[in-house]
């Protein structure tokens, strides 16, 4: 059975939006969770930081793809097919959130890149600072508890707004 062109995009439109979600779900979680068990406060934010340098070209390709095959799929308020279909509530409302958790994102991204920049410093975990934390970087820790909270929850409500536009009009 071959796929039609459509399909072939939905199926990368998914992927890419299940890499998105998942990869900063398990990286809130599992990995900048994991920190508080390296035993050397100074060298928590370092492990956390390899292992998202690792994951970072896949997120990026991933939210790359996941927005390209939206805008090329007209699931977004911005693409011309959306455009064409008229602006439905559940397109807008996706368009909002997929901005959102692209902005949120792009937040995890800054303020990981000041936690790096503020070397090895004693932490609590990767995102929870200490009285001996610098204070720059215990800003950026704060700001990134907060965005790596914010990318799975816009991620998932894009999964729920997806099901609403894909359910048959009546």
């Amino acid at each position: 059975m071959m796929m039609n062109r459509t399909t072939t995009l939905t199926v990368l439109h998914d992927i890419a939006l299940a890499a998105w979600f998942g990869g900063a779900w398990m990286g809130a979680i599992g990995l900048n969770g994991a920190t508080i068990e390296v035993d050397d406060h100074t060298q928590r934010t370092r492990v956390a930081n390899a292992g998202w340098f690792r994951w970072a070209p896949i997120a990026g390709g991933a939210l790359l793809t996941h927005v390209g095959m939206a805008f090329v799929l007209g699931r977004l308020v911005l693409s011309p097919a959306g455009r064409s279909q008229g602006a439905s509530g559940v397109r807008w409302c996706r368009t909002v959130v997929t901005v959102a958790a692209m902005l949120a994102t792009a937040e995890s991204g800054i303020s990981g890149q000041r936690v790096v920049r503020g070397g090895d410093v004693p932490v609590a975990t990767a995102t929870v600072p200490i009285a001996a934390t610098p204070p720059d970087v215990a800003a950026a820790q704060r700001r990134l508890r907060v965005a790596q909270w914010l990318v799975p929850a816009f991620t998932a409500a894009i999964f729920v707004l997806e099901a609403i536009q894909r359910q048959p009009r009546s």
